[in-house]
C-alpha cells in the first residue's frame, strides 16, 4: 500500500477499515509479505522463516537483525541466564513499584546509568513502554513537547496518550527549532519545556549533531530526553552509545535505551538524576502497573555488558563490516546514507522498495524496509542491519543478491558483485 492510498485508507469508516485491511493482509500474505512470518531461533546470521500459508522454512542470509554484535547466543551470556534460571525461576511476580524488584535490578540500574554518566536508572520491559513511561511520567498538559520528527512511533502514541501540547522539529535545521522555541515561549508563556531527540537515527544509522542541541536547550532551560536505541553497544569507544562517541556524558537530562538491540536481551531503561528517576517511580504507569524484568532477563543484560566491556574487538569488527559493505554497495551504483551506526540505508526510486525488498527475500537475502508511515513518502530505502559475526563470504553473497534484483528491476549497477574486487 503506497503512501496515498495508506492515507485515503484512515479517512474510511471503521467497519470499512476493518474489512478491506483483512483482505489486503490476507493477499500480501500469499504473496510472502513480511508480517506474520515465524522465524526459527536462535537469532543469527543464517536463519529460516516460515510464510503464514507454507508449511515449509525458507533459508535466508539475515542482514535485517538489530542484534548488532551476535550477544543473543553468546556461550558466556546464556550460561548467566541459566545460572539465574536454576537460582531465580522464570518470573518476578510484579511490579517493581511493589513486589517485583530485587539487589539484582537495583544493580543493573545503576550500571545502565553510568553509560550516560547519569545517577539512576530504570528498568522497562520494552523501548516502546520505557517512551510511554518519560512522557507519561514526567509531563502533564500543562507541559509542551518538541518532538524530533523522526521520533519513534511509541512517542507519538505516549503524546496522544498524555494529551500534552506538542510540536515536532528536524534537528538538521536548529535556527528553526530555536525560532520554535522562541514561537512557544511567546504564546505560552513560561511554560516548562521538553525535548525529544534520536541520537542515532533508527531509519537511516546517522548520528545528529546533538553538543549544539544540546547547548541550546540548556540556554532555554528546556528539559532534554536523548533516544540512544541505537547507539549502546555500537558507539562510543567504549559501546556506551551517542553520549560517549560525542563527549557528551553527563549532557542529557534523560536518556532511553534499549536492551534488545545490541545487548542482544529484552526490555529497556530510562536513566537520569536521582531526582529524576525517583519522580518516574512514583508517578510513570507503565513502570508502576508493569511486571518487573525477570530475573533471567536481568542476568541476560549484565551478562552482556560484561562482554561489551571485555571484548571490544566485536564493536570493531561490526564497524569494518559496515563500512565494507557501504563502500561496495556505493560502488555497484547504489544511492547509500552516510551512517556510523551499525546499519545501511540504500535509496530506492520511489514505490520500488517493497517489491525490491520482496525479492531479495525471494532470493535469500533478509532485510529491512523502510517505506510510509514509517518514512517521508519518496524517501522509502532498504536498511541493511550488520553483525559483527558476518564473514566476508556473508557480505559477498549480500551484495551478489542485491546486485542481480537491481538489474531485474533495470537499475544500473556494476557488473560485478564481488565486494573485495569493488574496494
Amino acid at each position: 500500500m503506497d503512501a496515498h492510498s495508506f492515507i485515503e485508507f484512515l479517512n474510511k469508516p471503521f467497519q470499512e477499515r476493518l474489512s478491506s485491511q483483512y483482505v489486503f493482509y490476507q493477499e500480501q500474505l500469499k504473496k510472502g509479505f513480511m508480517t506474520g512470518r515465524m522465524g526459527s531461533a536462535p537469532v543469527d546470521k543464517h536463519m529460516a522463516y516460515k510464510d503464514l500459508y507454507s508449511d515449509a522454512f525458507h533459508e535466508v542470509l539475515v542482514f535485517g537483525s538489530n542484534s548488532y554484535l551476535n550477544l543473543s547466543t553468546h556461550p558466556y551470556v546464556v550460561e548467566k541466564v541459566c545460572d539465574a534460571v536454576r537460582r531465580y525461576g522464570v518470573g518476578t511476580g510484579g511490579s517493581p513499584a511493589f513486589s517485583g524488584y530485587t539487589r539484582q535490578h537495583h544493580e543493573l540500574e545503576l550500571r545502565l546509568a553510568k553509560l550516560a554518566g547519569h545517577e539512576d536508572a530504570l528498568l522497562l520491559p520494552s523501548g516502546y513502554v520505557a517512551n510511554l513511561c518519560w512522557v507519561n511520567g514526567l509531563m502533564t498538559r500543562n507541559d509542551v513537547l518538541l518532538y524530533d520528527k523522526h521520533s519513534h512511533a511509541s512517542v507519538i502514541n505516549a503524546i496522544k496518550m498524555t494529551g500534552v501540547q506538542f510540536y515536532p522539529y528536524d534537528p538538521d535545521n536548529l535556527t528553526a527549532f530555536a525560532q520554535l522555541i522562541k514561537e512557544v515561549r511567546s504564546r505560552r508563556g513560561d511554560v516548562q519545556i521538553f525535548a525529544t531527540v534520536e541520537g542515532v537515527r533508527s531509519n537511516d544509522g546517522s548520528v545528529i549533531e546533538l553538543q549544539t542541541l544540546l547547548d541550546l536547550c540548556q540556554q532555554e532551560n528546556i528539559f532534554v530526553i536523548l533516544d540512544d536505541a541505537h547507539g549502546v553497544g555500537v558507539l562510543g569507544e567504549q559501546g556506551w552509545g551517542t553520549l560517549e562517541h560525542l563527549n557528551l556524558l553527563g549532557r542529557a537530562d534523560m536518556r532511553m535505551s534499549t536492551c534488545s538491540k545490541a545487548l542482544g536481551a529484552q526490555g529497556a531503561w530510562v536513566s537520569g538524576s536521582r531526582q529524576a528517576i525517583s519522580y518516574l517511580r512514583a508517578y510513570a504507569k507503565p513502570y508502576v502497573f508493569t511486571t518487573a524484568l525477570a530475573q533471567p532477563t536481568v542476568a541476560a543484560i549484565q551478562a552482556a555488558l560484561d562482554v561489551l566491556e571485555n571484548e571490544p574487538e566485536r564493536r570493531q569488527r561490526l564497524h569494518q563490516n559496515r563500512q565494507s559493505l557501504a563502500k561496495a554497495l556505493t560502488a555497484a551504483g547504489f544511492r547509500v546514507g552516510e551512517t556510523q551506526s551499525g546499519m545501511i540505508p540504500v535509496y530506492l526510486p520511489d514505490g520500488l522498495a517493497g517489491r525490491f525488498n520482496q525479492r531479495l527475500y525471494e532470493r535469500g537475502l533478509f532485510v529491512n524496509v523502510m517505506e510510509y508511515p514509517m518514512v517521508a513518502p519518496g524517501t522509502e530505502r532498504l536498511r541493511f542491519s550488520l553483525m559483527a559475526d558476518h564473514t566476508q563470504a556473508d557480505m559477498d553473497r549480500a551484495l551478489a543478491i542485491t546486485c542481480e534484483t537491481a538489474r531485474e528491476f533495470g537499475l544500473h549497477v556494476t557488473a560485478t558483485s564481488d565486494l573485495a574486487a569493488l574496494c
